[in-house]
C-alpha cells in the first residue's frame, strides 16, 4: 500500500469512527440504506464507455466513501485518480420500502507523464435502495474540475467543461452467518 493509499485508508477509518450528533444520524426506514455495497459502475463519455467496480460505503452518519477499482482507467483517461468521499442524504422512503437518496462525491486525479494535470473529480447521483433485495442503483454525473475550483459548491457539475454519466448497481456485501 503507497503513502497515499495509507491516508485515504486512514481517513475512511477516522471518518466511520467520529462522533455524530443524533440530528445527523440517518434513522427509520432510510436507516436500512446504510452498509457496503459491491457496485459494478458503467460510464458514458459521450459514446466512449467503460466499466468498473467499487466498494461503496453509506454510513449512519450520512458520509459515502468509494473505493473503485479503475478498470476504465481514469473515466478512459490516461490520470490515475484516488478514492471518493463526500456525504449522501435519503430523500424519502416509499410506500414499499424502496429508499430514494442522494450522494455527492470528491477525489482528485493525478498528474500523468504525458502532461496531464491533476483535477478534482465530483460525482453527484440520485437513486433508490431496495430492503427486499439488498440491492443500490444510483445514476447520476463525473465531471473533472481545475484543483483551485469549488468542487464543494451544489453547482459545481455546471462548471465542468465536459461531463461523464455514471451508473453504480450492487447488493450489500453480506456477513457470514454468527458462529
Amino acid at each position: 500500500m503507497n503513502a497515499s493509499s495509507a491516508a485515504y485508508a486512514a481517513f475512511a477509518i477516522a471518518a466511520m469512527l467520529l462522533p455524530v450528533s443524533a440530528a445527523a444520524e440517518i434513522g427509520g426506514a432510510c436507516g436500512d440504506a446504510v452498509g457496503t455495497f459491491l457496485t459494478r459502475n458503467a460510464l458514458d463519455n459521450n459514446g466512449r464507455t467503460g466499466t468498473s467496480a467499487s466498494l461503496l460505503i453509506l454510513t449512519n452518519g450520512g458520509h459515502v466513501l468509494r473505493f473503485d477499482s479503475d478498470e476504465t482507467g481514469a473515466a478512459m483517461d490516461s490520470r490515475p485518480f484516488g478514492n471518493s468521499a463526500g456525504t449522501w442524504r435519503c430523500d424519502g422512503a416509499d410506500e414499499d420500502g424502496t429508499v430514494r437518496l442522494t450522494a455527492t462525491m470528491l477525489d482528485f486525479t493525478y498528474p500523468d507523464a504525458e502532461g496531464g494535470e491533476g483535477q478534482l473529480a465530483r460525482i453527484d447521483v440520485t437513486g433508490h435502495f431496495l430492503p427486499e433485495t439488498e440491492t443500490l442503483e444510483l445514476e447520476g454525473k463525473l465531471g473533472f474540475l481545475p484543483l483551485r475550483s469549488e468542487g464543494q459548491a451544489a453547482d459545481a457539475l455546471s462548471h465542468a467543461a465536459s461531463v461523464t454519466t455514471i451508473t453504480f448497481k450492487g447488493k450489500r456485501v453480506e456477513l457470514p452467518p454468527a458462529p
